[in-house]
């Protein structure tokens, strides 16, 4: 028999990283207020974030579960310590970008892991939504891949970290 609780804790991590990642955005914002084009991107970023943590949530709740409260705060947490590391340096939307390049990834894996592991136990309807999610973070990905040379550049005329 299939493992449902090893589904149910895979969606409780993603949830948790999609709530971490948004609180990680909403101060990628602010901080890209400068580049338009950038700061529009990452906002588009975030309602799609705040989206997919929508989407997790009901999966979680179709198989009887709801959201862990623990690993919720303990991703906004590392999210908050995240931003605080980052000031006003010349840098910061490359080092962003490249956080949220590895992120993409890592989300992009997860999201095919739970893919499979919900087709295993059964639930087409799960499978589905993860992968729409997973349609989202590639494009995302391809976004943040096509922003990184003009951000470095930036940053390395600017000259300053």
């Amino acid at each position: 028999m299939a493992d449902q609780k090893l589904v149910v804790s895979w969606l409780n991590d993603a949830y948790a990283l999609e709530n971490g990642i948004a609180e990680a955005l909403e101060k990628q914002v602010a901080v890209a207020a400068d580049h338009p084009a950038v700061q529009s991107g990452i906002q588009r970023h975030l309602e799609a974030t705040k989206r997919h943590a929508e989407t997790v949530k009901t999966c979680l709740e179709q198989l009887g579960e709801s959201p862990s409260g623990v690993k919720t705060t303990m991703a906004t947490l590392g999210a908050k310590v995240h931003g605080l590391t980052m000031g006003a340096a010349k840098d910061d939307l490359v080092k962003f970008a490249l956080n949220d390049y590895a992120t993409e990834h890592m989300e992009i894996a997860s999201y095919k892991a739970m893919i499979v592991a919900a087709q295993e136990i059964g639930q087409a309807e799960i499978a589905a939504a993860c992968q729409g999610i997973l349609s989202d973070e590639v494009a995302m990905a391809a976004w943040l891949d096509e922003q990184m040379p003009a951000l470095v550049r930036e940053a390395v005329q600017q000259g300053e970290t």
